[in-house]
């Protein structure tokens, strides 16, 4: 089912969008810009009766308990220009499935049909213009803008700036250092407007319910009270810190938004590592080195660390130790080697190893835990992209992250591991391995996440003795990906084993499920004594690709990954 794509330039970009904001001449406030869109989207979007794909997010899916990704087929029975959504009815959907009949949808989540029942309705205008509303709030309008001073222009002062921003990073000119950064804020001002977004609203309702008792009976209620002025206390310290987050946020953009400013810290890419942390490296001749991430026992118990320590690592290898794994992340270098001893290890990212390293447990994986701080943002807890990257003996905790391990390219390994989640949700994924990225998998279990893995176009999936428990699907991979399975046990799923999704092997939206002779004929596919047990919709599923067209339309997502 194909959609409308569009793929313009900067310079066709900044000519639609000044001509939608700007084409009174007046000067046009953040507080103005939504009104502005209403506007255009009333005079070119058709009211009612076109039909659309319509991808559910994550949020969405975890709330109708569903798989993650899902399309499903709309039609739209009517538009509200002020608020920027649609009511639609659901027609067609890929499994078995319960949604509701109708629901109110953002129109930015929308991808019109090619294909229409109404061949009079102008459905390229209607494609073009949820595309230009799409692109901009995406890429262009930033969560701090809703608080902007309503004296200046927000077209003069933002949209060429932040469009010269995304076309920069799209053609490579910024740095991945320093992409890496803006997309890291970009994503932390989003979940930091949602917490104050929910925390507002939980405020606002408690002070509706201390409304309703002030009506009631005053018996008891004294010890009642300084519970509820601790709780308030509370959450009016959580929206403060938000809030102050968001003004460093805005600040640092400010900065980056800045093409000058961005080209200072190109040239100065080593700016967070202190001077004094680099001569000393260059000093040991810049060979690779080893941290040891120990948070303290007793001496005998440190000794005894030690000794395994030293059976692990080369007998000339520079040794730092620390008790805080970020810290040894973030003064490593491509190579180097981390050891971690028993404990909770908290991280916001995968520092100097994103590019390539080993991370090593020297006890029981299970006592061995690496998961997010508070702060933590981004797709995954480890985001990689080196040649090669090894974890061993370690527990992958997802915690509130969407994924635990994102592969961009290169290979990642993992020994004797352990991928879960300790808040279980249908959207959490143990490893996602995007286009030329390859993983490596041995005695690994992956237990308790929504999708244990998924491997994107011409991505690769290797996995010997692995063991895939209790997740709501084991492995998803599309035409053209690579999955080899030896000696694997799949069991208590609540879905599938194994979801392909492919216009190679089926056709139209037809589906097939069954057990594993539907992999007879599959060359993407090869199992070799591998088990399958107590799957509730069954081992295997070929799915209609539907996510392809809509990847196809998305030629401008430079900023975001694309799940």
């Amino acid at each position: 089912m194909e959609v409308y794509t569009f793929d313009k330039s900067l310079q066709e970009r900044l000519v639609e969008f000044t001509e939608i904001l700007s084409s009174r001449g007046t000067i046009v406030p953040a507080s103005q810009i939504k009104s502005e869109w209403s506007y255009h989207v009333e005079l070119v979007i058709e009211p009612v009766g076109w039909q659309a794909l319509w991808k559910i997010p994550r949020l969405t899916c975890q709330d109708f308990e569903i798989h993650y990704p899902t399309i499903v087929v709309i039609e739209v029975e009517h538009v509200d220009f002020t608020e920027q959504s649609a009511l639609v009815k659901i027609i067609a959907v890929q499994d078995e499935i319960h949604l509701p009949d109708k629901y109110d949808v953002p129109l930015i989540e929308l991808y019109p049909t090619k294909n229409q029942n109404n061949n009079v309705l102008d459905i390229i205008g209607t494609a073009n213009c949820i595309d230009q509303l799409r692109f901009f709030f995406n890429h262009l309008w930033m969560p701090w803008d809703f608080d902007d001073d309503d004296n200046s222009d927000w077209v003069t002062l933002h949209l060429e700036t932040r469009l010269r921003l995304f076309f920069d990073i799209k053609r490579n000119v910024v740095n991945k250092e320093t992409t890496d950064i803006i997309r890291t804020l970009m994503r932390e001002s989003k979940e930091i407007y949602s917490k104050i977004s929910r925390l507002e609203v939980d405020i606002s309702d408690d002070d509706d319910d201390n409304d309703d008792n002030d009506n009631d009976d005053d018996d008891g209620i004294d010890d009642v009270e300084d519970t509820k002025c601790l709780v308030d206390e509370n959450k009016a310290c959580q929206l403060m810190k938000l809030h102050f987050r968001m003004q460093q946020i805005k600040t640092e953009m400010d900065v980056l938004e800045n093409p000058t400013m961005r080209e200072m810290l190109q040239r100065n890419p080593q700016m967070n590592l202190s001077s004094v942390q680099l001569k000393r490296r260059e000093s040991r001749g810049r060979k690779l080195e080893a941290y040891f991430v120990w948070q303290g026992a007793s001496l005998n118990d440190t000794i005894e660390c030690l000794n395994k320590v030293k059976q692990v690592l080369p007998q000339d290898i520079f040794l730092k130790t620390t008790g805080c794994m970020q810290e040894a992340l973030d003064a490593s270098e491509t190579g180097d080697i981390i050891i971690l001893g028993e404990g909770e290890h908290q991280i916001k990212g995968s520092g100097g190893l994103e590019e390539g390293g080993t991370i090593k447990g020297i006890y029981n994986n299970k006592n061995t835990v690496i998961g997010g701080k508070e702060s933590t943002t981004g797709p995954a807890l480890l985001d990689l992209s080196g040649e090669q990257v090894l974890l061993e003996n370690v527990s992958i905790d997802l915690g509130e992250l969407q994924a635990g391990i994102l592969v961009r390219k290169g290979i990642v390994k993992l020994n004797e591991c352990r991928i879960f989640a300790s808040n279980q949700s249908v959207v959490k994924i143990g490893v996602i391995v995007l286009p030329g990225g390859k993983l490596i998998a041995e005695n690994t279990t992956f237990i308790g996440l929504g999708t244990a893995i998924v491997l994107h176009t011409t991505g690769e999936g290797e996995f010997i003795n692995c063991r895939f428990e209790e997740c709501v699907e084991g492995i998803q991979l599309q035409d053209k990906s690579q999955l080899r399975a030896s000696y694997c046990q799949f069991s208590g799923f609540k879905e599938y084993g194994i979801r392909m999704e492919t216009q190679k092997y089926i056709s139209g939206i037809e589906s097939k499920t069954g057990g594993i002779e539907l992999l007879e004929k599959i060359t993407e596919i090869s199992m070799d004594k591998c088990t399958f047990e107590c799957n509730q919709k069954g081992d295997i599923t070929l799915r209609p690709r539907l996510a392809t067209a809509l990847n196809a339309s998305k030629p401008d997502d430079a900023m975001e990954m694309i799940l």
